[in-house]
């Protein structure tokens, strides 16, 4: 009977041990968070060889996996911050001056190249007067403004910028990758394709070029950068030659991720395990541009019927298969500088036709309105790209069901980009690319603009005159974003243009890749500012965690 009892409280209490080590572990695993640890490769498919990985060099458009390469290796004065707007990077800060033409950089103390060597005020002044003199920049835009600006060394660590006039976008335009002076001096920029430096890139940002093949380029965890060792030991970018053979790879688990602008490749795949899966809109749109120089667009009611008889959505589901969303005005929605309030109203199409006949163009006899002897009929501009002529076709149709006459007139990019610079359309589908974090449309709108500039529609209004100008100057954000909000609300009721969609850029993963800011609810649906942003926070993501006890356990 003892030896039973004893046998009994045996039981008993390795039941109870077990019960506690249970519960023990069960109160550990819910105070404890998986954390990321260093360690681990994220390998990316990128359609295409980078032709030009060299900054000032580089054709972001022409040759965006050399903007991918160029972003993870080398930095800028600034750079787009989690939320979108300018930070400081090599820089830690700024001032400006009262006259808001004055701005004076500091840089982070102890920067240091990917070779080791201090990064100092020589090599920013090198870098921007380099691009000053640049004859073919790779930004032709950002190297004009630049040649226009006074740099100067203030000392080891401090760079002065005296600007012709204030320019609150100057933060922006700062974001100018810094390329090392003790590699380049006295090296023609001719030469640098063909140099050492092209084969190392060494450069300052949170990856080191470990190794670069026509087939793929190695990325290495930069340990002295500024904002702190990346969590990844390492990044490969696959080059791929097609976007069929970069889904192939991604569904064979060969690579880890893969991005594309419009994601008609991304729209269906499967992939073997869970995924992950962001869709962000692209700083870029299509927009249908009036010739106001021309007495039939001058009128302000029939540009703004015009609008109003237009479905865009409709657009956008039937032509794009719903790769984008509508837009209402030149500023990007969801951006700081725009006003969600301020949008076209719904696409009425009786409407739109009662406010023809309200300006006097009936229906003939074939249904296309007139005006006496004027005939509601103009032709519409496009170049020869596969989505955009669709598009024209369908506003054609469109617009025929309430009595206008449209002919599609398809050219090549470069007669298009012509004749919208001389003035010899009568209406246009274009559209603008890389808009920036600063959208600053002064260059696309201001009166300045419209003879040989970037007014194609021809714009002189006294009111959008003034708010951009203001706009430029002023430095507070807020008060920005106010006068941009004004400028929107007169855009709107001039309706020079139409702007129609925003291509959307598709970036799927596998689910063991963490911490990209573009898959927290908290930052979905930002912009995306080239197609090289994807990388904006590329120092944070991570493959490997570890369990950490929050708290005190009893």
């Amino acid at each position: 009977m003892a030896r039973r009892i004893r046998w009994q409280i045996v039981i008993a209490l390795s039941g109870i041990a077990i019960i506690v080590v249970m519960f023990g572990r069960l109160a550990a695993l819910s105070a404890s968070t998986d954390n990321p640890a260093t360690g681990g490769m994220y390998r990316e498919a990128v359609v295409g060889t980078p032709a030009m990985p060299i900054p000032l060099l580089n054709d972001p458009v022409a040759d965006p996996g050399g903007r991918a390469l160029i972003s993870l290796l080398f930095e800028g004065l600034t750079r787009i911050g989690a939320d979108g707007l300018i930070e400081p990077a090599l820089a830690e800060g700024y001032t400006v001056d009262a006259t808001g033409e004055i701005y004076t950089f500091t840089l982070r103390p102890g920067l240091r190249w990917h070779d080791g060597t201090p990064l100092t005020a020589d090599d920013v002044v090198f870098t921007l007067r380099t691009l000053q003199e640049l004859d073919q920049a790779g930004e032709p835009a950002v190297a004009s403004f630049w040649r226009t600006t006074l740099i100067e060394r203030v000392d080891n660590r401090t760079v002065r910028f005296i600007l012709p006039g204030p320019f609150a976008p100057f933060p922006a335009l700062a974001r100018v990758p810094i390329v090392p002076a003790h590699l380049l001096r006295g090296l023609p920029p001719t030469a640098w394709p063909t140099s050492e430096f092209a084969r190392q890139l060494i450069g300052s940002g949170p990856f080191r070029l470990a190794e670069l093949r026509p087939e793929a380029a190695l990325l290495t965890a930069n340990p002295t950068y500024y904002n702190g060792r990346p969590f990844l030991d390492q990044i490969e970018l696959r080059f791929m030659t097609t976007p069929e053979a970069a889904i192939a790879a991604l569904t064979r688990g060969e690579v880890m991720g893969f991005a594309e602008r419009w994601g008609t490749n991304l729209r269906t795949i499967d992939l073997p395990g869970e995924e992950q899966r962001i869709v962000l809109p692209a700083d870029e749109y299509t927009i249908l541009t009036f010739n106001l120089r021309l007495p039939l667009f001058q009128e302000t009611p029939l540009r703004r019927a015009l609008a109003l008889g237009l479905d865009r959505d409709a657009l956008i589901e039937t032509t794009i298969n719903g790769l984008a969303q509508s837009i209402d005005t030149p500023l990007l929605p969801g951006t700081w500088a725009d006003d969600p309030a301020i949008r076209l109203p719904p696409a009425d199409p009786a409407a739109a036709a009662d406010r023809l006949a309200e300006i006097d163009f009936e229906p003939s006899s074939d249904g296309i309105r007139q005006r006496g002897s004027q005939r509601l009929s103009f032709t519409l501009l496009v170049d020869q790209d596969e989505r955009r002529l669709a598009v024209a076709e369908a506003i054609a149709a469109q617009w025929r069901a309430i009595g206008v006459e449209v002919t599609v007139e398809p050219v090549s990019s470069a007669t298009l980009t012509d004749r919208l610079r001389r003035g010899e359309f009568m209406a246009a589908i274009h559209s603008w690319t890389r808009i920036g974090p600063d959208p600053d449309p002064y260059s696309l709108w201001h009166s300045s603009q419209a003879d040989g500039g970037l007014n194609y529609a021809g714009l002189s209004d006294n009111r959008i005159d003034t708010l951009l100008e203001q706009a430029r100057a002023e430095p507070e954000l807020v008060a920005r974003a106010e006068l941009y909000h004004a400028f929107q609300q007169r855009w709107l009721e001039l309706s020079p243009a139409i702007t129609l969609y925003q291509p959307m850029y598709v970036i799927v993963s596998t689910a063991n890749l963490q911490g990209r800011i573009f898959a927290d609810s908290a930052f979905a649906g930002q912009t995306l500012f080239g197609a090289e942003d994807r990388f904006r926070d590329a120092q944070r993501w991570f493959v490997n965690t570890f369990r950490r006890i929050e708290g005190d356990l009893p």
